[in-house]
């Protein structure tokens, strides 16, 4: 009996708003999205800053609730940051008849992080335009956090035997849900009865990526959605 009349108050409530002046322009569109970030890789306690590239894909839901005014609802079901960075240093050595003999040493950080992503996102679209912008909160889950570290050292002719590597790799403790702040843009190209919509932001990251230690990441992400009409 409780299942049907919250059925019931449901319908009724859809019935009334749909039907309402001031809900008649209500418009959905959903469909699939698939992107690209350039992560920056920032912070203190990091030895430099470093960046990378990563893939998004995901869904959205485009509301709008009159000609100019909007929500745009994102699920990223896999939102790569990853980044990376090299250093370089040398060592001084003596040969066996004393002579100085100097090595390069180069090594290679890189990180594979990714987030399960949920967007809540203002839109204000151009009267009788199909560009539009938004900006809103982005919230992230951990779901992928490792790192791989590769050490090279390589001497000069005639040293080359003495050239090494040595790789070790590792799972990040610890990590942060993370809280962005985002703001972009979007043109809707119609094609029949979908919307093909690519889209430019800019994520700020607020959230530290790991408990404790000083190091954020800033995105710039493009994403394509196509999009079909709901109502």
């Amino acid at each position: 009996m409780k299942r049907n009349l919250s059925f019931l108050l449901s319908i009724a409530l859809f019935v009334m708003l749909y039907t309402n002046p001031a809900f008649s322009q209500f418009r959905l569109k959903i469909g699939p999205s698939i992107g690209a970030n350039f992560n920056i890789h920032t912070g203190s306690d990091l030895p430099q800053s470093g960046n990378g590239f990563g893939i998004v894909i995901g869904g959205q839901a485009d509301m709008s609730f009159t000609p100019t005014v909007g929500l745009i609802a994102n699920m990223q079901l896999y939102d790569n940051r990853s980044g990376s960075f090299t250093q370089t240093s040398s060592n001084q050595y003596q040969d066996q008849a004393g002579n100085p003999v100097t090595s390069s040493v180069s090594t290679d950080n890189s990180t594979s992080i990714a987030y399960f992503a949920l967007e809540a996102l203002f839109k204000l679209s151009l009267k009788n335009n199909n560009l539009f912008f938004f900006a809103g909160p982005s919230l992230g889950f951990n779901i992928e956090g490792s790192y791989n570290q590769t050490q090279t050292e390589t001497f000069p002719s005639p040293y080359q035997s003495n050239n090494t590597s040595n790789s070790s790799s590792g799972s990040f403790q610890n990590m942060n849900t993370r809280f962005e702040l985002k703001f972009g843009g979007g043109y809707d190209i119609p094609e029949g009865s979908m919307f093909i919509t690519p889209q430019l932001s800019f994520g700020y990251g607020l959230t530290e990526v790991q408990q404790n230690f000083n190091w954020r990441i800033l995105t710039i992400q493009a994403l394509v959605t196509v999009k079909f009409d709901m109502i």
